[in-house]
């Protein structure tokens, strides 16, 4: 079967297994859904006048762009589709996850020109819950996936596409604060120099080490721009906060610096937790039957393989771990999401194949 055809293969797959998930499972209106539901209705009541609309809401921390941009895609389905706008973005999001595991496998092609690497890629994709779980909801983060892992594939590819990479991340800004992040990591995967990875990684220890000392004592943050995250961080800290809404993976209160230290290094180890104490038998069964083989084939591709494109893949995916240890570990683990194609592609990388057709790191 002809490489080429194998993404067009996955993204039908997807339109089908998916499809049939979300459509017998239903569509989610969740909290958040409703909130961009309610600022939609308020760009429509005041004509698109985003000013008007943002000091209506109070928006506060981040620049109104962040979230109004999906609240003007939000207002749009409104308007085309009325009380079935949610309908229209789960179907927006079914044609972003198919055109996401499309890329994912021609990546997949190119890095190990194997059939049976592509086939565990498509199978992993299909048989992954939690895309299911998001694509069923009215919310950024199934567009923020497919932008993210594009702008990544369109500086990787043989040919590189800056223009491309660069508007793509401009869309994951614009999709969800946490943007920013992926600006940094795509500059890391154009430069595609080991030194700057080093460096990352130093500045990530340092970043660690400020953070600590700020959780323990936030009056000594200097700005009044984003004081008031930066106390709601102390807080969840100070509760012993590990995975936020989970209380039971909570820490006793802290009081010295390595206490503070230990809450962020279990946020890092929980953020790829595939169970909880409050699932169900067959849900931590289901968990463990896809994470535990995509983690050891993930590890085993960056030991054995030793390709540039796996160890950025395994770049990208600690640095977002790490950002959500500083940060947040969702009840729902809603921010692993970005990285499951990065993970994926690295299992894949573990199937015996003949050489990349990717480049190779520059210097």
């Amino acid at each position: 079967m002809g490489a080429r055809r194998w993404p067009l293969i996955a993204a039908i797959a997807v339109l089908i297994v998916h499809g049939a998930a979300v459509a017998h499972l239903g569509v989610v209106v969740s909290p958040d859904a409703a909130k961009f539901a309610r600022w939609a209705d308020s760009l429509i009541a005041n004509r698109f006048d985003f000013t008007a609309v943002v000091q209506e809401i109070g928006l506060r921390n981040v620049p109104s762009g962040m979230y109004m941009f999906f609240a003007t895609l939000v207002a749009f389905a409104k308007l085309l589709a009325g009380a079935k706008w949610a309908m229209v973005l789960v179907a927006a999001n079914l044609i972003c996850d198919a055109l996401t595991a499309a890329i994912l496998v021609r990546l997949v092609t190119l890095a190990t020109s194997s059939t049976a690497a592509v086939l565990l890629a498509i199978t992993a994709w299909l048989a992954c819950f939690d895309v299911v779980t998001w694509v069923r909801m009215p919310l950024t983060d199934v567009p923020f996936l497919l932008a993210s892992f594009a702008a990544f594939a369109a500086l990787i590819a043989p040919k590189k596409r800056l223009v491309l990479a660069a508007l793509l991340a401009v869309v994951t800004l614009l999709l969800r604060p946490v943007g920013f992040l992926w600006l940094i990591l795509l500059a890391v995967v154009y430069v595609r120099r080991r030194s700057i990875i080093v460096a990352v990684l130093v500045v990530a220890a340092l970043i660690f080490i400020g953070h600590t000392l700020l959780v323990r004592h936030p009056e000594r943050w200097p700005l009044d721009a984003l004081a008031r995250s930066v106390r709601w961080d102390a807080r969840s800290y100070q509760r012993g906060d590990v995975v936020f809404g989970r209380p039971e993976t909570s820490h006793a209160p802290p009081s010295t610096l390595l206490d503070y230290a230990a809450i962020t290094a279990d946020r890092f180890v929980h953020f790829f937790a595939f169970t909880a104490a409050s699932f169900s038998r067959a849900h931590k069964l289901a968990g463990a039957a896809f994470y535990v083989p995509l983690y050891l084939l993930a590890i085993v591709a960056l030991v054995r393989r030793r390709d540039d494109n796996v160890i950025l893949c395994a770049v990208i995916v600690l640095a977002v771990a790490f950002w959500h240890a500083l940060v947040i570990v969702d009840y729902d683990w809603r921010y692993r999401l970005p990285i499951l194609p990065h993970l994926i592609f690295m299992a894949a990388c573990a199937i015996p194949s003949t050489k990349s057709r990717l480049p190779p790191c520059e210097g």
